[in-house]
């Protein structure tokens, strides 16, 4: 994605284009009214690029205080609240997060900043504005030297980072991986002996402000880091004491571009386009951008967005309509391979029955013959399957004997009524025998006689067997099961009566079943 990557300073402003992971070379205007037309003018070809403001500029103030741990919106407010106390003549502040305090009630330590003098700010943006141009995020360069610190990994030590910027020189303390302040110098010339020898008087200065505020504890050692151009590096060598040499660490801008991965970094004698780059291959959130200045940018982002899901709903359509389309085709050729085929069949079907010899009867009805044999064959009645079913009911009852077993077909209606009820309704697509003429299936009677032994005079038990017999056969429900005899006659009509004395090894009480069988 393409970014316009713009540099604030106090006397001017800078312009870049970032693009593939390249800078392009860098357009300065100055900060006058001829310098903001002409950003306008710049800008207006390029209205669909968002704007990267990073700010270095002299005024900026710093304040590190505390407030509850609280959260939502109740935190938001006293934000708010705090800065607006602390900077009301601009709104250009912003509140970092720096940790909470290890006693009494953990308050939250915060780093309170603002850019004082808005005026410098201002008419660059309303340029910018002017254009429709989206404004993507406004961002300190102290604030954004996080970055560096935080690829430099020096660790929890006090360090001072020293750049050097179209600005100036730009001093920023860190202490426990939080940055604490941050100043900048504005040299006289960029000779690197008198960048140097500035470089050690503001050390001096800086050493003492942080003792007199205890942001620095007495005998506690101070880190300095350096980064700036080889010539300048070499100078402030020249320039530190022997005792001091061990705390500074020096590093040139192209190794810093090497521990960062840019590859297209073009050569500089400061560190703007180091930021720049940092800024443009990835974006922290915005420090000072308001509402009313990135509404352009939401705009850009929800018409983005809205465009890349039009091609994404473009493509599946196209996808979906040409797989569609593959199967339509796929199903047309396989339509045309079976009609082939039928005919390929049909023509063999004609050349058999031509190959054939002649007989005296047509294979039509040689085949509606064959379909009659088997109508009745199938329609005929067979003891073997009502008598596998009284089988399977009696293997479980060794005690009912059977004496006699009458099977006959039909249960004494008129065939003629069973026949019409079964075709009634009935669809004529399917070949069935009742509408050729010949019988359905009649139901078939088998009538059960036998006795219980041994008896014993247990007429309950005997009762039981029957009736269990009975229970099991009805379990079909093509089965209908009528007792005619039975052990023991319990109807309510009906005396119960007996013989005293009588034998019972030769008492053998007998029972007759009639059983109807509907296939």
């Amino acid at each position: 994605m393409r970014k316009h990557l713009l540099y604030l300073t106090n006397t001017a402003l800078t312009a870049r284009m970032w693009q593939s992971g390249r800078l392009s070379p860098a357009i300065t205007f100055q900060n006058d009214a001829d310098g903001w037309q002409g950003l306008a003018a710049h800008l207006s070809g390029f209205a669909q690029v968002p704007v990267f403001l990073l700010i270095d500029l002299i005024e900026e103030d710093f304040q590190r205080d505390t407030m509850p741990h609280v959260f939502g919106k109740t935190r938001k407010n006293l934000i708010e609240r705090r800065l607006l106390q602390l900077y009301r003549d601009t709104p250009f502040r912003h509140a970092s997060h720096q940790g909470r305090e290890k006693t009494g009630r953990k308050d939250d330590v915060m780093l309170f900043s603002g850019m004082t003098n808005a005026a410098l700010i201002t008419p660059w943006i309303d340029a910018i504005l002017k254009q429709q141009v989206p404004i993507a995020g406004i961002f300190s360069a102290s604030l954004f030297s996080s970055v560096l610190f935080n690829q430099f990994k020096p660790g929890n030590e006090p360090v001072l980072l020293i750049t050097h910027q179209s600005a100036g020189l730009r001093q920023n303390f860190f202490h426990n991986g939080y940055l604490r302040f941050s100043r900048l110098i504005q040299l006289p010339s960029e000779d690197p002996a008198a960048i140097a020898e500035l470089s050690g008087l503001e050390l001096t200065k800086t050493r003492l402000f942080l003792a007199n505020a205890r942001l620095l504890q007495r005998g506690e050692a101070l880190r300095i880091i350096a980064l700036d151009n080889p010539q300048t590096l070499l100078a402030m060598q020249q320039h530190t004491a022997e005792a001091d040499a061990a705390a500074y660490r020096y590093i040139t801008l192209s190794d810093a571009a090497r521990q960062f991965g840019l590859k297209h970094l073009p050569e500089s004698a400061v560190a703007d386009a180091l930021l720049l780059a940092l800024l443009g291959r990835k974006t922290p959130a915005s420090h000072f951008a308001l509402q009313e200045q990135t509404n352009a940018y939401t705009l850009w982002q929800v018409r983005i967005v809205l465009y890349l899901f039009s091609v994404a709903t473009l493509a599946g359509c196209l996808l979906w309509s040409g797989a569609n389309a593959l199967d339509a085709l796929e199903t047309t050729n396989r339509l045309r391979d079976q009609e082939k085929l039928t005919a390929i069949n049909q023509q063999r079907y004609q050349e058999v029955i031509a190959s054939m010899p002649k007989t005296l009867a047509d294979p039509k009805d040689m085949k509606a013959s064959v379909n009659v044999h088997n109508l009745l064959l199938q329609n005929s009645s067979r003891p073997t399957e009502v008598m596998n079913l009284i089988g399977t009911a009696l293997d479980h009852l060794p005690r009912l004997r059977l004496d006699e077993l009458n099977w006959e077909v039909g249960d004494g209606k008129d065939p003629a009524a069973q026949t019409a009820g079964q075709t009634a309704g009935q669809s004529i697509t399917t070949l069935d025998a009742t509408l050729i003429g010949l019988p359905a299936r009649p139901p078939e009677t088998v009538t059960l006689k036998g006795v219980v032994v041994p008896f014993e005079h247990d007429y309950r038990s005997a009762l039981d067997s029957v009736n269990e017999l009975i229970t099991e056969l009805r379990k079909n429900q093509n089965i209908q099961v009528s007792a005619v005899l039975m052990p023991l006659d319990i109807s309510p009509g009906v005396a119960l009566k007996g013989e005293a004395g009588h034998d019972s090894k030769t008492l053998t009480p007998g029972f007759e079943l009639h059983i109807t069988w509907k296939p």
